[in-house]
Parts: structure tokens; C-alpha cells; sequence
């Protein structure tokens, strides 16, 4: 039986640590050892906004180590991220080269979205648990280093997902300074939180009924461990009350307490507080009823990622349909016209679909297209007068949960430049290389016909047939309404799209009763 030795390495914000696995077709995942090394990197970036040199020479010698493991092991494959610490450091290419030229290791940096969709498919492998729980209102709570991630699911859709800059070692750092000046710390710290939970709060749980919260990230682990020393049996689930009395013991011991209790260091046991402090304040807000701990972390996240890029595992669970609910829930909340997006989107598709050959992009640019689609006119909601400027300074405002940054760039740029003709490459170079920049010519000159045939916003156009034919691609409606405004928009368009192909698009009209 074929076996492939996989290694998954997180460069966090408080610790680095490697897992390596082993993969078959017949039995999926297995974790063969995990290695973890203290190391608060997110703790110079915080404060000063870069990582000190010598905290990177220990990055560099503790990587060093991975890779010896990893020859020891045979691995085939590994994939090294980083998180907050590094994005967020003034000096992470500098620190980056350095890691790659005395390790070898290749380190990729991943957006926020990024690394909380990878974390929240890890957890939708536990696949009966999972679909079971998001069938009713749930909040997966993703407390990191720098930051916490809370995504809202209710009848098995992602209803919104939004970061909140309240990291358990963030909060510590900004704290830190305070910790002497009063004789309630930990009040201090929960009237910090206190803020921005409230205002997520009132955005978005009023609506919304949570019956249960999904803990994951950095010390979610040590929650449970903690909470099953005082429970009569290990359990991976707790209600809201017992929660709440364990939280109560909690305060009332010294950090050199909970350090023994735990066997943590006491700097880990510092950070632990913060932790709980945060899902106590879900508990609170939320008025769950019981707290579910999968046990899974960012390197059983890239495990499951690998894995299922290689079909070593087929998830049932659709994440392109929590991306589109994603956008969709961001077109909801700027007003935009629902039915004209769909008919856009409809025209789009087909279109991407019929000149596959033409363009020869993938199913995660069709992806891209449709997200375009569905933002396009969101910055109608700010002035009626600057819609494509406006849509586009909402879009790079507001995270997409499941897409990088440069994704984001791309869908930016196609919404930006859906009316007017994209500017040349040398004028948005800093923004994308020259790959990228063909792959937003080519999207948006779709977007741009598609847009075109519903502007006036009556779907004239429901049921089209596309034909590739010498140099045209000749795009039959079946409508018996007047078109002229669509015919002239498009020939306006067609321009473009001739430019970027090679092909001229020809719009006509089939009545048809």
C-alpha cells in the first residue's frame, strides 16, 4: 500500500511548531509526532512593529532542527506557513529570505482568511459531529495569538465571518504596561474585550441564535485540559453553566497555579487568561448552550489541505458554497439588487464556460468571477455617483473568508474597472505581477459584457445560447423585449473583450414568445 510522509509547519505567533504525518488512500491521515518550540514573535511585532534579529536567528536554527526531523522521517512533501507575527512584521522578507537561506524552507505567509478557512476545514472533517451542529445556529470562535476569528452558521450556511484584533499574546502586549497600575488585572483585561465584543454583538448576533460555539486556536487545548481536571470524565464538550463555574475557580488562581495545574510555562500560562476570558464572553453574549472542542490546529489544517489535494480524503462538505454565502451576506449587507446579480452572474458563467479554451483559466478564477459578480454595484450603498471606486474600497476593506489577499486584489480590480477599461500593467504593478494582471484582463472584459446586457436591470436576457464561429463569439438572447439600451452598452464593451481574446463578441436578438 502506497505511503506518503507529509510534514505541516506553523511558524506562529507564540510557537513553532511541526507535525508529520503519514497518508494512504486506504486509512487517510495519521500523525506519526508533533514538535513545538516556544517562541514569542508576536510579542516584538506588537510592540515594535518588527521581529528583533535575534529572535530570528532562533526562528532559523529551530527550522534547521524541523528539517533534520523531517530527513529522519523520509517526508515527501511539507508546507511551512506563517501567520500575524511574520504578516505583520515591517521586516518579513528580510526574515523570510533568511529562513529559506539557512533552512532551506520554503515559508509561505497566509492571510488571515487564509488561515482560518484552512482551520475551519480541518474542523469539517470531523464530518458527522460537524454537519450536525451547524444545523442550528453556531459560532466557530478562533482565538490566535494576534487575533480571533467568529464565524456564524445557522441551517448549515456561513451566515458572516469577522476578525476582531484580540489575540490572547495582542492583548498582553498592549496591556503589559498597565498590569501595575491597577489591583484588578483581570478586570482590566475583561473591560478591554469588553468593547469590541459588544459591537460585534449588536452587528450581528441579534438576529442570530447561537446554540453552540466551536473553540479552536492556540490554548483552546488547555481550556479543555483544565476543564477536565475538574470534570468526572474526559469529555471534548461543556455546558454553559459548567463552563462558567470552572472560569470561576480560574480567576481565583495565581498564574504560578495554573502553570503547575497545566504544566505550562508561566508566559503560556499568562496568555491562557485572555483566552478564556474571550470564550467566557461568547458564552456570555451568545447565550450558548454548550462548547465543542474539536482539537484541531493550523498544522492538522494544512495536513487536511495536502491531503485533500492528493485525494488521500474527499470531504462532503461544500466550502465554495460558505465562500459565495460569505460574498453574498456582504452584498446583503450594502442593499445590492439580488435579482440583477444573479442574471449577471448567469450570463458571466456561461460565458467563462463557453471560451474555456480562449482564456485557459480554472475553476477558482470562475470562482473569482462569480464573487465579482455578486459585489459589483455594493458601492451604491456609500454614493450613487462613484459606484466602481466605491465597491472597490469595500471590497479591500472587508475579508472573504477562503481567499487571499491577491484574490482579493483581483476581484477588487475587476469590479473597479468594470465600467471604464482596466489602466495598463505598469500602472497597478504594485499591486500584481504580470500573470495575474491577464487574469483580471480577462475576467473583468467578461464581467464587462455580462453587466452590460442586464443594465437597466429588467433581465431581459434569461435564457441565452453562446457560438464560437471564425473570430466572433456570437451570444444568441431569446427575448421579445426592446434591447436597444443592452445592444449599445455592449458594443461599447465589446471592444475591450476583442482585445483581450482576439474574438469579437456579437449580441443578438432570438424573439421568441
Amino acid at each position: 500500500m502506497p505511503v506518503t510522509t507529509f510534514a505541516a509547519i506553523d511558524v506562529g505567533s507564540n510557537e513553532l511548531s511541526m507535525k508529520i504525518f503519514e497518508f494512504t488512500k486506504k486509512n487517510g491521515i495519521k500523525e506519526l509526532e508533533q514538535v513545538r518550540h516556544t517562541i514569542e514573535l508576536g510579542s516584538d511585532t506588537y510592540t515594535y512593529g518588527k521581529i528583533s534579529h535575534e529572535l530570528v536567528e532562533e526562528v532559523c536554527d529551530v527550522l534547521i532542527q524541523f528539517s533534520q526531523k523531517m530527513k529522519e522521517y523520509s517526508v515527501v512533501e511539507y508546507t511551512a506557513c506563517a501567520t500575524s507575527a511574520i504578516r505583520e512584521a515591517s521586516n518579513y522578507i528580510m526574515i523570510l529570505d533568511q529562513i529559506k537561506l539557512s533552512s532551506n524552507i520554503h515559508v509561505k505567509v497566509l492571510s488571515n482568511s487564509e488561515q482560518r478557512f484552512l482551520c475551519y476545514k480541518a474542523i469539517a472533517l470531523h464530518e458527522a459531529e460537524f454537519n450536525r451542529i451547524i444545523e442550528k445556529g453556531t459560532a466557530i470562535v478562533d482565538i490566535g495569538a494576534g487575533s480571533i476569528q467568529i464565524s456564524l452558521f445557522d441551517k448549515k450556511s456561513l451566515i458572516t465571518t469577522q476578525n476582531i484584533r484580540l489575540g490572547s499574546l495582542r492583548i498582553r502586549e498592549l496591556l503589559s504596561d498597565l498590569e501595575n497600575k491597577t489591583s484588578n488585572y483581570y478586570s482590566l483585561i475583561s473591560e478591554y474585550i469588553d468593547t469590541d465584543m459588544l459591537t460585534f454583538k449588536n452587528l450581528f448576533l441579534d438576529d442570530t441564535k447561537i446554540k453552540t460555539i466551536i473553540a479552536v486556536g492556540d490554548y483552546a487545548g488547555e481550556i479543555l485540559r483544565y476543564a477536565n481536571q475538574s470534570l468526572p470524565s474526559d469529555t471534548d464538550s461543556i455546558q454553559s453553566d459548567t463552563f462558567e463555574t470552572i472560569y470561576s475557580t480560574l480567576l481565583q488562581k495565581p498564574i504560578d497555579g495554573i502553570s503547575k495545574l497545566l504544566n505550562l510555562q508561566k508566559e503560556q500560562a499568562v496568555l491562557l487568561l485572555p483566552t478564556f476570558m474571550i470564550y467566557h464572553k461568547m458564552f456570555r453574549e451568545t447565550k450558548a448552550e454548550v462548547m465543542w472542542f474539536p482539537g484541531t490546529t493550523l498544522c492538522d489544517a494544512l495536513a487536511a489541505d495536502y491531503a485533500k489535494k492528493k485525494n488521500f480524503i474527499k470531504p462532503t462538505h461544500n466550502f465554495t458554497d460558505d465562500i459565495l454565502s460569505a460574498a453574498s451576506n456582504i452584498a446583503s449587507r450594502y442593499q445590492c439588487n439580488t435579482v440583477h446579480n444573479k442574471n449577471v452572474e448567469y450570463i458571466a458563467l456561461n460565458v467563462f464556460d463557453r471560451i474555456k479554451k480562449l482564456h485557459g483559466l480554472g475553476k477558482r478564477e470562475r470562482l473569482l468571477l462569480q464573487i465579482a459578480v455578486i459585489l459589483h454595484d455594493c458601492g451604491k450603498f456609500i454614493n450613487m455617483n462613484d459606484v466602481s471606486n466605491n465597491s472597490y474600497n469595500i471590497i479591500m476593506s472587508t475579508e472573504i473568508i477562503g481567499i487571499s489577499h491577491l484574490e482579493r486584489v483581483m476581484i477588487a480590480y475587476m469590479v473597479k474597472y468594470s465600467i471604464n477599461n482596466l489602466p495598463s500593467y505598469n500602472a497597478i504593478s504594485m499591486s500584481c505581477d504580470k500573470e495575474t494582471y491577464l487574469k483580471i484582463s480577462k475576467l473583468s472584459a467578461i464581467l464587462k459584457i455580462a453587466n452590460a446586457m442586464d443594465k437597466s436591470h429588467k433581465q431581459k436576457f434569461s435564457d441565452i445560447q453562446l457560438t464560437l464561429k471564425d473570430n466572433l463569439l456570437v451570444i444568441t438572447a431569446k427575448t421579445i423585449r426592446d434591447i436597444t439600451l443592452e445592444m449599445g452598452l455592449f458594443e461599447s464593451k465589446a471592444d475591450y473583450f476583442e482585445e483581450v481574446y482576439g474574438i469579437r463578441p456579437v449580441l443578438k436578438q432570438k424573439r421568441s414568445i
